[in-house]
């Protein structure tokens, strides 16, 4: 099985639309893992959609960089996660060609990264999922004391 497939655009399209909120401009999809990671080319190079933990980094300059960090040991097992492909397959759960393998339910919500919890979803549909997942359970800033119309004199001086 193939660790880095491309996709339809108009799947990336759709699923990527729940994942706006993290600045998706100016790049364009190119591949996904098999667990549904997104690897995305701008101007500035390429860039990794970790989708378990919800974070986009300019992670490569160049299309070489990009290869030699996937084909490394450490790339095949931090990014693509190819010990957990490899148990999934054993244990009969393999994507079809529209597929990805996705972790349900979804660690933020207190899944587990097994390949136990592994089951093949639809690219677009994953994408969807674990964005909007992300979303709405992203950690929100604390009000300042200022913001809700309080002084700094009522604040208890350890928290200043």
């Amino acid at each position: 099985m193939e660790h880095l497939r491309p996709f339809d655009p108009r799947s990336f399209s759709y699923g990527l639309d729940a994942w706006t909120w993290l600045g998706l401009d100016g790049k364009t999809a190119r591949f996904a893992t098999v667990f549904g990671d997104v690897v995305l080319e701008s101007l500035e190079g390429w860039w990794f959609l970790d989708t378990v933990e919800g974070t986009l980094e300019l992670r490569w300059p160049t299309a070489v960089e990009l290869s030699a960090e996937l084909d490394s040991p450490e790339g095949r097992q931090d990014l693509l996660l190819e010990d957990l492909v490899v148990e999934a397959a054993q244990r009969g759960v393999v994507p079809a060609h529209d597929e990805v393998l996705t972790f349900m339910p979804h660690p933020v919500l207190g899944g587990r990264l097994s390949a136990e919890s592994a089951v093949p979803v639809r690219l677009e549909l994953a994408l969807r999922l674990s964005g909007e997942v992300h979303r709405r359970t992203r950690r929100r800033p604390e009000p300042s004391p200022l913001l809700l119309g309080h002084s700094l004199e009522h604040v208890p001086q350890h928290s200043r």
